[in-house]
């Protein structure tokens, strides 16, 4: 099934109301399961404040109608795929927007996990001097906070 391969899907636990509870059960997540030491392959938790759902046989790696609810409600995530073929792996990282800043969207293409940058852009680049790598890298790759940020401290 060349549609369905490995995803990987983090948000902060807190912030799951009834409607992501209705979303998370329609992709099959028992709710009442989520206990990290019983944490296998296709299978929910909750470890550290963060929910995370994992899938080898995602649609495409993901979960499309999730990850949009997630960005309509202002819940941050993170989610990565592996690849098949013509699909790079990627990872997408979502953070709502803060303080009148807008929402960051990122997708990432990977390679070994790690995001691809272009070799010979960065070259022509350094002739500019480090100000010119810092900002395409500032540009292309934006810090942004990691979704332990988002975990209330009980």
């Amino acid at each position: 099934m060349a549609d369905r391969y490995w995803g990987k899907l983090e948000f902060p636990a807190a912030l799951i109301d009834a409607e992501v509870t209705e979303a998370l059960q329609e992709e099959g997540v028992e709710m009442d399961k989520l206990d990290p030491s019983e944490h296998a392959d296709d299978y929910a938790w909750i470890e550290d404040g963060i929910f995370t759902l994992e899938d080898s046989e995602a649609r495409y790696g993901c979960w499309e109608d999730l990850e949009n609810l997630l960005r309509l409600k202002g819940i941050p995530f993170d989610r990565e795929s592996s690849g098949y073929y013509e699909f790079i792996p990627e990872r997408v990282i979502f953070r709502p927007g803060a303080n009148g800043t807008p929402p960051r969207d990122l997708v990432f293409l990977l390679c070994d996990g790690a995001p691809i940058v272009e070799v010979e852009k960065i070259r022509n680049l350094l002739a500019q001097g480090a100000e010119a790598v810092t900002a395409y890298l500032d540009d292309h790759f934006p810090l942004y906070p990691p979704l332990g940020d988002y975990v209330k401290e009980g």
